[in-house]
């Protein structure tokens, strides 16, 4: 089930990154090279200012990444990454749009409120879920979905009406019906990793999640 809070946190960091060129050009006359620049700045300072953590890096998680040549191409062109990544790049654009003098207030309230929620999900979807607290989990997925959408609806095409906006708020339903586990990948990942070519058993981050796919 983690594939739709994957989408939704790449949807938010487009969203917020959107709001944010654009008052940067309305409000401080900046072009979208420039305002961009400054999130690639601060990406890179935190690469070289972070320690490096190997207990995380050698368990194949992605929720500190570091970014050592910015985002925002990325982000700004939808460009495929690993759907891991997003939740990283969404813990440092929180930072930073929680920070930057660039933004008015009522703005880094509004995003910060919207990660924080969010960050919320991810948490919780990771967790054990009690059966006869689902409609509290799904209260959980509404509030950042609906601070999503008011963050993304005037860069969506969709005017924020696509089933990606839509699917979450039967979370619930389905958990309930089905009975699967929150930790479960999705078909479409499964079968994206059974294609990938074997590796060798050693330590190396890239051969976690193969290792673990056929221990279990």
């Amino acid at each position: 089930m983690h594939g739709f809070d994957e989408g939704l946190v790449q949807k938010l960091n487009y969203g917020a990154v959107h709001t944010y060129l654009a008052h940067a050009a309305s409000a401080h006359g900046m072009s979208k090279t420039g305002a961009c620049r400054v999130i690639d700045e601060f990406m890179v300072r935190q690469a070289k200012n972070t320690a490096p953590n190997k207990n995380v890096e050698l368990n194949g998680r992605d929720g500190l990444k570091k970014f050592h040549h910015g985002v925002t191409n990325w982000i700004c062109k939808v460009r495929r990454i690993n759907g891991g990544w997003h939740i990283s790049i969404a813990r440092q654009l929180h930072i930073f749009f929680s920070t930057t003098a660039l933004l008015p207030q009522q703005t880094r309230e509004a995003m910060g409120e919207a990660y924080s929620l969010l960050f919320k999900v991810h948490s919780g979807l990771r967790n054990p879920l009690e059966k006869n607290r689902l409609p509290v989990y799904q209260g959980c997925i509404n509030d950042p979905l609906h601070a999503t959408k008011q963050i993304c609806l005037p860069y969506s095409p969709t005017n924020s009406e696509s089933i990606k906006y839509h699917w979450p708020r039967h979370w619930g339903d389905t958990r309930r019906e089905l009975g699967c586990s929150a930790a479960e990948k999705s078909l479409e990942r499964k079968l994206g990793e059974s294609q990938k070519r074997n590796f060798k058993f050693t330590n190396g981050k890239e051969n976690v999640e193969v290792c673990d796919i056929y221990v279990l």
